[in-house]
């Protein structure tokens, strides 16, 4: 087969594998598929200069269409940047597709140039590898779980470009393998032993849209204290407001040193608040009932894990146990003392987080680095709930996640994104992407703190922190984005449909704030 028929059919069956988006490197190895999509324009196709970026755009294009994405890129190191990605669709469970042109196999181990070896380049981090050439083009995407990405790696010979191209016409897409539909039975009785055996708290992480119904009806049967990330997207939900606790995680250990809870149940993706690592060591005897959307219990201990949340409401409960009024009225003490800090300190980190939350009712957020993370989760206001909320907190720290905001952005909402400063200056170009999604409104909001601040409460030492001096109206300038220089959130804004806001917090007042919220008892 010539190059160009192997290519097609490559496209042909990501096609029909439901594959409805393409992300292009281009380079001289994978012309053969550069020149199938300039000659069908009909196929839907952004175009990259940084495989990296496009790699997390296409994870933020899977989250924003709930399809497969594949991205298309040289040989050589463009592949291999790829592998970050890779780990976070792993982790997050995306159905991320990466086509890696390369030269012909006989070159393997001989050094020649842009001659790596391709193959096993992303270890665990695929569901499967496929090594195609013009002898062996077997390329079947049935069956698959579509739990990690997927590698398809095409060599071709010289010449290139050999024949026509073809037209390429769009089939049907075929069903995709989905999670198992129910329960076991015997999984069934396991949770509804553990209900009636245990005073739970329940930890709500990630979850798919699908299936937050079920557990929202599961919730409300349950009865039992729930601290929700915000993203869950429950925080904030009003069926659910008389068991949420309000006040932050600072209050989990207490509801356990004073017997007000006796265990945990997980439920969605595996949780990010500071609490759920303890559970590996000063509270490793916690009884733990997982219940996620993959394999991965998020903790190395042994415990009870099990799949597929949208079967939630066939779990009977036996009866409740709701938490005693006393906890109940020391969350409610504990954030009042809480907002009217987030109102002493409004230059604080928290208190621009918790100001600015009042302005992203309805809108859609994506939360960057763990800092934004974590600070949303303890100051935005209960009341005044984003339309959903987003974050890669599968395995990433700060890498690519603009990339992926600018792949998630949707048409029809006003996107907010916050990060950090670090995290901003780790992906600088990733706006480059953001021109071919004209119609979606964009708003970045870079907290800049001057360094990884995140580790200053943590280690107290400097040489952590990574301090600089960088400010980012050159970042703006160099898309030509608006740019706006914020201390405190304005009472009133009115900002255009690409922004950029630069938050610069008060150490001082980021200092004062958490010396009195650790001191509060």
């Amino acid at each position: 087969m010539t190059n160009i028929s192997v290519a097609a059919k490559v496209i042909t069956e990501l096609l029909s594998a439901g594959v409805q988006e393409f992300c292009i490197c281009a380079g001289a190895r994978n012309s053969p598929f550069v020149q199938i999509f300039d000659q069908n324009p009909h196929l839907k196709a952004y175009h990259f200069f940084d495989e990296r970026s496009a790699g997390f755009f296409a994870l933020g294009r899977i989250g924003n269409t709930r399809k497969p994405v594949a991205i298309i890129t040289t040989s050589g190191t463009a592949a291999a940047e790829m592998l970050p990605a890779a780990v976070e669709g792993t982790y997050s469970s995306l159905p991320l597709i990466m086509v890696t042109a390369d030269r012909p196999k006989r070159y393997r181990g001989s050094g020649a140039p842009q001659s790596i070896e391709q193959i096993g380049l992303f270890s665990y981090y695929i569901e499967v590898c496929f090594d195609i050439d013009s002898e062996n083009t077997h390329l079947s995407l049935k069956g698959l779980s579509w739990r990690k990405p997927v590698h398809v790696n095409v060599c071709f010979n010289e010449p290139l470009i050999d024949a026509e191209v073809p037209h390429i016409e769009i089939p049907e897409a075929g069903p995709r393998s989905k999670f198992p539909e129910s329960f076991p039975m015997d999984m069934k009785g396991e949770i509804e032993r553990f209900i009636k055996n245990h005073k739970p708290l329940v930890i709500l992480s990630t979850l798919p849209e699908r299936v937050r119904p079920a557990v929202l009806q599961f919730l409300t049967r349950l009865k039992a204290p729930i601290y929700a990330e915000g993203i869950s997207n429950m925080r904030g939900c009003d069926d659910l407001m008389e068991f949420t606790i309000q006040s932050g995680e600072k209050l989990l250990p207490k509801l356990f040193d004073l017997r007000g809870c006796d265990s945990i149940i997980r439920i969605g993706g595996v949780p990010t608040v500071r609490f759920w690592r303890d559970l590996e060591d000063s509270r490793k005897d916690l009884p733990v009932l997982s219940l996620g959307y993959n394999h991965f219990t998020g903790l190395s201990r042994p415990l009870l894990h099990y799949l597929d949340l949208e079967d939630l409401g066939r779990i009977e409960i036996p009866y409740t146990r709701k938490l005693d009024e006393e906890f109940w009225s020391l969350d409610q003490k504990w954030n009042e003392k809480k907002i009217a800090l987030f109102h002493k300190y409004p230059s604080s980190e928290p208190g621009l987080m918790y100001h600015l939350s009042r302005h992203l009712k309805g809108k859609s957020v994506s939360l960057g680095n763990s800092l934004p993370v974590r600070e949303w989760d303890m100051a935005a206001d209960y009341q005044f709930p984003p339309e959903r909320v987003v974050a890669n907190r599968g395995a990433n720290g700060i890498d690519g996640q603009i990339s992926t905001f600018v792949g998630w952005a949707k048409a029809e909402s006003d996107n907010w994104c916050i990060i950090g400063d670090l995290t901003a200056l780790y992906d600088m170009n990733a706006l480059w992407g953001a021109s071919q999604v004209p119609e979606a409104s964009m708003k970045i909001v870079i907290m800049n703190n001057k360094g990884g601040m995140i580790f200053k409460k943590m280690f107290g030492k400097d040489i952590y922190l990574n301090r600089h001096g960088i400010e980012f109206e050159s970042f703006a300038n160099l898309w030509k984005w608006d740019y706006s220089l914020w201390k405190e959130i304005p009472s009133t804004f009115d900002l255009g449909s690409r922004h950029i806001i630069e938050l610069q917090p008060s150490e001082t007042q980021t200092h004062d704030f958490w010396e009195e919220w650790d001191q509060i008892q």
